[in-house]
C-alpha cells in the first residue's frame, strides 16, 4: 500500500535533507578550507572598547589591527610580554630621548590606542622642558607667569593653547585674538613688551588713551603716522623732535621758545600753543 504524504510534509522533508546534506558536506571539508587573516571589524567583536578608542581618538594609530600585533593571542608561557605585545620602538624609535624616563612611553600615553588623548598631564608635567626648551628659558625669567606649572595654562589635554582672556577677562584693548595680544607680550616671557611696525594705533590706545585720541582726531602731518614710527624699538622709547626734524627754525629764534612744543603744543596732535 502506498502512502502519500501532503504536498507540505514533502517540500519540508526535502529541505530537511537538503540542509543536513549540505551541513554535513561543509564540515567534512572545513579543514581544506584556506584560514584568512582576521580583519579589523573581526577583532572589535571582542575589544569593543579598543576599536572604539582607535575610531575616536586613534590618531596616527588609526590603523588596522594586524599592522601592530603581528603576534597575538598566543598564551604560550614561551613567550614574553614584550614578544606579545609591540613595542612602541618598532614604528617610532625614540622620539623624546633614550633615557629611562622618556622611552617609557606608556608612563605619560597611558592608552596606545588613544596616544594622545590619554596623556597623563600631572605625570608629564615636570618633562616639558625635555621637548619645550625655548618656553622652558622663558618661564625660568621672572615674570607674573614665570610661577606657574605649565599645565595652568596648558590644561585638558597636550597641545591645549588657552585664549589670554581665560585668565585676563579685561584686557587693556578689545580683544580680538590671542595672535594680537602675543604680538607685544611674548606669552611664555611678559616681563618683555615688544611690538612690530604693524601694531595699530587703536592696541596702543587701549592704554594710551589721550595720545590715541589726540592723533585720531588730529588733521597735520602726524595724525598720519602708526604710533611705531615714533616710538620705536622699545615700549616707553620717546624720541626728541631733532630725530626727525633735525633743526628747522634758526636758533635766534628758538631763543624764544621754550622747546618746539612751545609752538606747535601737544606733538600728538600739533596745534598752535595758547
Amino acid at each position: 500500500m502506498k502512502v502519500c504524504l501532503p504536498l507540505t510534509s514533502c517540500v519540508l522533508t526535502l529541505l530537511f535533507l537538503l540542509t543536513t546534506g549540505s551541513t554535513a558536506c561543509a564540515d567534512s571539508d572545513i579543514f581544506s578550507q584556506p584560514v584568512e587573516p582576521m580583519t579589523t571589524l573581526e577583532c572589535a567583536r571582542c575589544h569593543e572598547q579598543v576599536f572604539t578608542d582607535l575610531r575616536d581618538h586613534g590618531g596616527a594609530h588609526k590603523m588596522v589591527c594586524r599592522d601592530c600585533h603581528e603576534t597575538f593571542h598566543n598564551f604560550s608561557q614561551k613567550l614574553t610580554w614584550q614578544q606579545r605585545v609591540p613595542a612602541c620602538s618598532n614604528c617610532h624609535d625614540y622620539p623624546h630621548g633614550e633615557s629611562a624616563t622618556m622611552s617609557a612611553c606608556l608612563d605619560c600615553h597611558s592608552n596606545a590606542h588613544a596616544p594622545v588623548a590619554s596623556l597623563n598631564l600631572a605625570v608629564f608635567e615636570p618633562l616639558c622642558a625635555q621637548c619645550h626648551e625655548q618656553p622652558a628659558k622663558e618661564m625660568a625669567l621672572p615674570s607674573a607667569h614665570s610661577d606657574m606649572g605649565c599645565i595652568d595654562c596648558h590644561q585638558q589635554r597636550h597641545g591645549y593653547r588657552p585664549k589670554c582672556t581665560e585668565c585676563h577677562e579685561q584686557p587693556h584693548s578689545p580683544f580680538v585674538s590671542s595672535r594680537d595680544c602675543m604680538q607685544c607680550h611674548p606669552v611664555h616671557n611678559v616681563s618683555v613688551l615688544l611690538y612690530t611696525d604693524s601694531i595699530s594705533n587703536s592696541a596702543c590706545a587701549g592704554c594710551h588713551d589721550k595720545a590715541g585720541s589726540d592723533l585720531q582726531q588730529g588733521h597735520l602731518a602726524h595724525a598720519l603716522l602708526n604710533c611705531t614710527f615714533c616710538h620705536a624699538a622699545e615700549h616707553g622709547a620717546i624720541p626728541t623732535c631733532q630725530d626727525c626734524h633735525d633743526t628747522p627754525h634758526s636758533a635766534d629764534m628758538l631763543k624764544g621758545f621754550d622747546g618746539c612744543n612751545g609752538c606747535h603744543g601737544n606733538p600728538h596732535n600739533l596745534l598752535p600753543g595758547s
